[in-house]
């Protein structure tokens, strides 16, 4: 969807700060390494799909999405699928968060590495780029336009490049198309797809950088973005 998630090319944001050390914790506060472990476990027992996590996050307001910690984001967008998914009940949700900020309850304890295996198992599957029969409508070679289209559901399609013509140096397959999997078990919506595992051409499609940012905002002589055949027309 169009929303403030999509930054690419945006102007007027902070330098990112430097790359912390290879041995460096992806976490600032264990709290975050237990809202990674809830995504996890929310993923490999296929309670939500990636693209529907994602699609989710991207459902923020605005102001919340930039000013709220990443992690806190993430715990947000799990609360809701768990409760979409009949995980658990809001109400009941709410009253343990309650009671765990006011000390009155603990966390329970529970390891079991059977159920690790299976869960891991079901994220490495959920990653996969499950592929299906394709019929491209472009060649390697072939120059194409990005669609100038601004969907309301999930798209992997970035602003910066829509409406801009590139060139086709690889034909990927067909694999799953993320703006339909966002809507599995909708009844429709986003872009007028419909929910479900549906298979799309994907290309590896170079830009020249000046067509993207100009002559004087960029040293790069180019960029290659991965882009699903329905994103593209023939320039």
């Amino acid at each position: 969807m169009d929303g403030i998630h999509d930054v690419g090319g945006m102007d007027s944001f902070r330098d990112l700060p430097p790359d912390q050390p290879d041995d460096a914790s992806p976490f600032h506060h264990e709290w975050e390494g237990v809202v990674q472990a809830l995504y996890i476990a929310g993923l490999g027992s296929d309670t939500f799909q990636l693209d529907r996590f994602r699609y989710t996050l991207e459902g923020d307001d605005p102001e919340r999405y930039l000013t709220t910690p990443y992690y806190e984001r993430w715990l947000g967008a799990v609360e809701t699928l768990f409760v979409e998914a009949g995980v658990v009940d809001a109400d009941e949700l709410r009253e343990r968060a309650e009671a765990f900020a006011a000390g009155e309850t603990d966390v329970p304890d529970v390891t079991d590495p059977d159920r690790l295996d299976e869960l891991s198992a079901g994220v490495r599957e959920q990653y996969l780029s499950r592929r299906g029969d394709g019929d491209p409508a472009f060649a390697v070679g072939d120059r194409v336009r990005v669609r100038k289209r601004h969907p309301k559901g999930h798209t992997r399609c970035p602003r910066y490049v829509r409406g801009v013509v590139g060139e086709v140096v690889a034909d990927r397959g067909a694999h799953v198309y993320p703006d339909a999997n966002a809507l599995a078990g909708d009844d429709g919506g986003g872009d007028g797809a419909e929910g479900g595992e549906r298979a799309e051409q994907l290309y590896n499609i170079r830009f020249d950088a000046a067509d993207l940012w100009g002559d004087d905002c960029t040293d790069a002589d180019g960029l290659h973005i991965e882009l699903w055949e329905p994103y593209l027309s023939e320039p």
